[in-house]
């Protein structure tokens, strides 16, 4: 029996299963019209911006400036979110080391929709077996300057550590890692999480 299900619902179903706290979605919700900006969606902003700059492009302050009105002008997102993004830290995630070494990438993958079969019992302790259909999103993968291939995911959560980060996306990255591993026919050889809170990136 084979049925279908999202990377954020399996893991809502395993954290319940672990212990009882609030679920945290995998991919947090973005409403364009939302009158107030919180320091979550804010985050979000920055997201969908890093997905729609060019990676390879060494940007100034001013050019990332451009760049978000540009975004308006588009209707991408609003006047007041507009106003509410932070361009320096933009800037300053993209003047990072991390995203240098994506720079000298030979090909940089954003976006990438995955779908991969995961049998229950690599998610539940369960005798019972049933081949799970799971889909998402990859926000970006690169081939660096050795071939070796690099899995990274942006996230916007308000976190006190990198431990807290890890502990609350590791399973998700391993179904990242193996749809992309069966997708390319080849192994990942690093994965991360990129917190746009904590302006770094961390190895899984």
């Amino acid at each position: 029996m084979q049925s279908k299900m999202s990377v954020t619902k399996i893991k809502e179903l395993k954290s319940r299963e672990e212990k009882d706290h609030e679920i945290i979605e995998i991919k947090p919700k973005f409403e364009i019209g939302d009158e107030k900006i919180t320091g979550a969606e804010k985050g979000t902003i920055i997201h969908l911006i890093l997905q729609k700059l060019d990676l390879k492009k060494e940007y100034t302050k001013e050019e990332i400036h451009q760049f978000v009105d540009k975004m308006c002008i588009k209707k991408l997102i609003t006047e007041k979110q507009r106003q509410a993004i932070q361009v320096d830290k933009i800037y300053k995630i993209m003047s990072s080391e991390f995203m240098k070494k994506i720079k000298n990438a030979k090909e940089i993958y954003k976006e990438m929709p995955f779908y991969t079969y995961v049998n229950t019992k690599e998610i539940y302790n369960t005798e019972n077996e049933e081949n799970i259909l799971v889909q998402g999103i990859i926000d970006l993968y690169y081939i660096d300057e050795n071939d070796n291939i690099i899995l990274v995911d942006y996230k916007t959560d308000y976190v006190k550590d990198e431990k807290e980060l890890v502990e609350k996306y590791k399973i998700q990255l391993e179904f990242y890692a193996k749809a992309l591993e069966e997708a390319l026919g080849k192994k990942i050889s690093e994965t991360y999480i990129y917190s746009i809170y904590l302006e770094k990136a961390i190895m899984i």
